[in-house]
């Protein structure tokens, strides 16, 4: 497998690079998950393919950048990506819509003083016509629609682990004002998180990890 023995960089936590992370375990990637402090950002970015994490780095020094890009290659390496052509666009379609979900959360609210921000960010993400409930609408109707508990199609995709590790940063606490409960209106993408927290390469690759990595509690088990 062209992927084997690759190295993933990013920040020490879930963000960005959280999916990638996942799909690795899931595939039974050997790989060295080289997580990096800020202080030494400044420093490495420069060195980057374009200026940003993640970064994935090959056996052989191949370096792919951004975190879509990435996701796609570890998931035709890995079964998690569809080789029919429609279904590989759901996934992609999918994928940018998650990828709506923290740059309309974090619009919500700027400029206002901050218990305004954070209002305006609940407001977003708890009621109808907020933009980021209305994101979150879709995505759990797209669920709905599909046969058991994925995004698309009948196994698992890394569609679904963008679905999971978004929706889980949304309520870790990153986002000022947004509760933790944000989520509970949303029934079927419950049940996507909980597939995908329960797979055994997922729960492994959580339990695995050492104590110094802090991993919010919305990853922990549903």
């Amino acid at each position: 497998m062209i992927i084997q023995n690759c190295k993933l960089t990013y920040f020490d936590f879930p963000g960005r690079g959280e999916s990638a992370r996942i799909a690795l375990s899931i595939g039974n990637v050997k790989f060295t998950d080289d997580r990096i402090q800020f202080p030494q950002w400044k420093e490495l970015k420069p060195t980057t393919p374009w200026g940003s994490l993640p970064v994935l780095t090959l056996s052989d020094g191949t370096e792919i950048a951004q975190q879509r890009a990435i996701l796609r290659l570890i998931g035709k390496a890995t079964g998690l990506y569809p080789t029919d052509v429609i279904a590989a666009a759901k996934v992609d379609s999918i994928m940018d819509a998650v990828e709506d979900i923290g740059g309309k959360t974090n619009a919500e609210g700027q400029g206002l003083p901050q218990a305004e921000k954070e209002a305006a960010r609940k407001a977003a993400c708890t009621e109808e016509g907020g933009a980021t409930y209305e994101i979150l609408k879709k995505i759990d109707s797209v669920i709905g629609s599909n046969e058991g508990c994925y995004a698309v199609g009948n196994s698992l995709t890394i569609a679904d682990l963008c679905i999971y590790v978004g929706s889980c940063t949304l309520i870790s606490g990153l986002y000022d004002g947004i509760p933790k409960d944000a989520l509970d209106s949303f029934h079927n993408l419950a049940i996507l998180r909980k597939a995908v927290r329960s797979n055994p390469a997922v729960s492994k690759w959580y339990d695995g990890l050492d104590k110094s990595v802090k991993v919010p509690t919305s990853f922990g088990k549903i």
